[in-house]
């Protein structure tokens, strides 16, 4: 049985709202620090406190800046969820009296004389500050998706290369906080997969550079195609992009709850705007209560390619992983009239689909692609770290009933660990699985 975490975002979600949470869960505030401290992003720290939220106790969290604090009612910035690396781009996001900002505090004062202090940075510039860091693989891996993702949807909706997109928000300190943090604190909680209800948008107008443009603003509900979305009549920003980036790219379920044993239950906190219902996320950690193999229902997509590079071949299958699909594998064929060829297939979730595709038809020659709906029964899994000499590796273990019947190190972990002590990859493989092996006698 593995740890799970199912995001309840009645109320929207934003990345401090979502930190929050899983500090309110228990993740210890020092040892998140400790880890966003290896990015080598100076000038700020973290502060926690609780709060009423209506009926509900919720931890919120501030990111405070050097020269001034981006939270709401703080600095003269008013923000509904402390969201100050919303939007790429200088947006100068101000609601106008049709949103009703001073009612519901969700009045977005994006004014970037504080955010061009701490400079502005490319999608390549964030991909590097993770790349160096000494964060966990598979947290530098969570987050540069997510950060993809958000660059992609901006290049999408503002008609222009994802490199050319430049995040003068997304790239200021508080919001590299929040989606590494939230990346970094699913991973010191064992978080082994996650889970989200469908995600609620708000509704009003926001007038910025680009004119007056409805919520949910033009860049969030780019990331929210395909996915399950409720609009909640409030004439204020519930979902901001940096909060759709993260539950899109890190839930893999998007409904009811999955069957688990409750262990904890957490609320991270918004500002304290009123209205019916409370700006806070409801986190739900518990143990998946699976003993048996389980199963669940995912697309397989196929397509046929007999007249492409293989070295646009390797950029598709990088895409289609960042994009979200589950698997992807190549299969020689032999074609009408003599023709070589490789079938492309991909194994996706259904919420994918249409990204997926997408993806397909722009970056390789196809005309047609096939789809189909199939079952799949997987086994059990959770991770067992492994400590060496050299830091740590995850096994990832599965289980059939309630017997382990395979076991194997996390490649990235293990390549991580090979750079690190020059040493062949197979050599640390054995090593990794011999003391998995000690510790379980």
């Amino acid at each position: 049985m593995g740890q799970i975490a199912f995001f309840h975002p009645f109320s929207g979600a934003s990345g401090d709202m979502a930190l929050g949470a899983l500090i309110g869960a228990g993740l210890p505030l020092a040892e998140l620090d400790s880890g966003l401290r290896t990015l080598g992003v100076d000038g700020w720290k973290l502060t926690e406190t609780q709060v009423k939220r209506g009926a509900f106790v919720a931890c919120r969290i501030r990111v405070l800046l050097d020269d001034s604090p981006r939270s709401g009612g703080d600095g003269g910035h008013s923000h509904g969820h402390t969201h100050s690396g919303e939007h790429a781009h200088s947006h100068s996001h101000e609601h106008d009296e049709n949103t009703h900002h001073n009612q519901h505090g969700h009045g977005h004062s994006h004014e970037h004389a504080h955010s061009h202090g701490h400079g502005c940075r490319g999608l390549s510039d964030i991909l590097h500050l993770i790349d160096r860091s000494s964060l966990p693989s598979p947290v530098k891996e969570r987050a540069a998706a997510v950060f993809r993702r958000l660059g992609a949807a901006e290049a999408h909706v503002h008609g222009m290369p994802v490199e050319s997109v430049h995040f003068h928000e997304v790239g200021a300190v508080d919001s590299i906080v929040d989606i590494i943090g939230t990346c970094l604190g699913l991973h010191l909680l064992g978080i082994e997969a996650v889970h989200s209800a469908p995600i609620t948008v708000g509704t009003g107008f926001v007038t910025g550079d680009h004119g007056r443009m409805p919520l949910p603003a033009p860049a969030t509900i780019e990331l929210l195609r395909g996915f399950p979305i409720e609009q909640r009549d409030s004439r204020a920003e519930l979902t901001t992009p940096t909060g759709a980036a993260l539950l899109t790219t890190l839930a893999t379920t998007f409904g009811t709850m999955p069957p688990m044993t409750v262990a904890r239950v957490s609320y991270g906190a918004g500002d304290d705007r009123p209205g019916p219902v409370p700006n806070i996320l409801r986190l739900v950690i518990g143990e998946t209560t699976a003993r048996t193999p389980h199963g669940d229902r995912v697309l397989l997509l196929e397509t046929n390619l007999d007249d492409m590079s293989p070295e646009w071949t390797g950029h598709l299958v990088e895409q289609l992983f960042t994009a979200g699909a589950l698997d992807v594998w190549l299969t020689p064929i032999l074609m009408k009239k003599g023709r070589s060829a490789q079938e492309l297939k991909i194994l996706a979730p259904l919420a994918r689909e249409e990204a997926l595709a997408a993806l397909i038809f722009r970056e390789s020659t196809t005309f047609g692609i096939r789809r189909h709906e199939v079952d799949r029964i997987t086994l059990v899994r959770r991770f067992h770290n492994v400590t060496t000499p050299w830091g740590e590796v995850r096994v990832k273990v599965g289980t059939f009933g309630s017997k382990d019947i395979g076991a194997a190190p996390e490649y990235e972990d293990l390549r991580a660990l090979a750079t690190k002590a020059n040493k062949p990859l197979r050599e640390l493989h054995r090593l990794v699985m011999e003391r998995y092996y000690a510790e379980l006698s």
